[in-house]
């Protein structure tokens, strides 16, 4: 009976880890051999080896300006998303109002809604004949209809639409766990709200802003759908240029090495951030909160 349990057990365990394999690690390992695959022997199968792709693709003018593009993207859209998420997420943390589960559950709509369906959304918004150029016209803010789409504008305004969860949850991971009586007790000693957040608060929900930096950095910088529809093809990203690469063009191998240039840098970029975040909580003075 016990082995049998045991049994059960191992196999309730090694399904999901098939599951993942399947679906995750076996394409991931394809992706790998066909970014090594000789390119004058097949664009489209992995023969040979070489590692002559990676200096092609450094070498490529083309897709050093996706990159440049695609991080200049994923650093405008972090920065939107925290601006934004930081003070929602403030404001769920702190209200006690009874709409609080509603309000949360608005901010957090976007994970449950289709990416396609609020890509159009921003179309219908954005465009030159949309609502929010239609409402500036009819009040005379400008003369001609604004180019709100189509371009790196409207993909930051999306992305950061479809992201901002993330660091709203990330961030108020953070801020329910610090005790209510540091800012109380701040208050009672003659302390202002500016400096109550500037030496209890901000300090405090560094891990959490550290996190949702960096979730939603990586996801913007990686997103597909969303640059696809709100870019037109005008803006051309690293994830944009691996497809082309994949569907237009039959190159295989070069998309591929697109893929792993993109996986490599992501993970350079977080060790990196990830360090200096540590570096930077590890100086931050909590004396002033004790």
């Amino acid at each position: 009976m016990h082995r049998r349990n045991t049994s059960i057990r191992i196999l309730l365990f090694a399904l999901p880890l098939l599951y993942l394999a399947a679906l995750f690690i076996v394409p991931l390992i394809n992706l790998f051999r066909m970014s090594l695959a000789d390119p004058s022997l097949s664009k489209t199968k992995a023969q040979g080896w070489t590692l002559a792709n990676f200096g092609n693709v450094l070498l490529d003018p083309v897709v050093i300006d996706a990159m440049i593009t695609t991080f200049r993207i994923g650093v405008f859209v972090t920065l939107l998303a925290l601006l934004i998420g930081y003070p929602i997420s403030l404001f769920l943390t702190r209200t006690r109002s009874r709409w609080r589960g509603v309000l949360l559950a608005l901010t957090l709509a976007p994970i449950f809604i289709s990416i396609v369906v609020r890509s159009y959304g921003w179309i219908v918004l954005l465009s030159k004949r949309g609502v929010i150029n239609s409402i500036l016209l009819q009040l005379g803010v400008t003369s001609q209809p604004l180019h709100l789409i189509f371009n790196e504008f409207g993909i930051i305004i999306g992305t950061a639409h479809v992201l901002l969860p993330f660091m709203v949850l990330s961030v108020m991971g953070s801020l329910q766990v610090i005790e209510p009586s540091l800012e109380s007790a701040a208050v009672s000693l003659g302390a202002r709200p500016w400096r109550v957040f500037r030496d209890i608060i901000w300090p405090l929900s560094l891990p959490g802003v550290g996190a949702g930096i960096l979730l939603v950095f990586i996801l913007a910088i990686s997103t597909f759908v969303t640059p696809m529809l709100l870019g037109g093809q005008v803006v051309m990203t690293l994830p944009i240029l691996a497809f082309q690469q994949f569907t237009s063009v039959f190159n295989w191998v070069e998309g591929s090495t697109v893929i792993v240039f993109l996986l490599v840098s992501v993970v350079i970029v977080s060790i990196i951030y990830e360090r200096a975040l540590r570096r930077k909580l590890s100086t931050v003075d909590l004396s002033r909160i004790k």
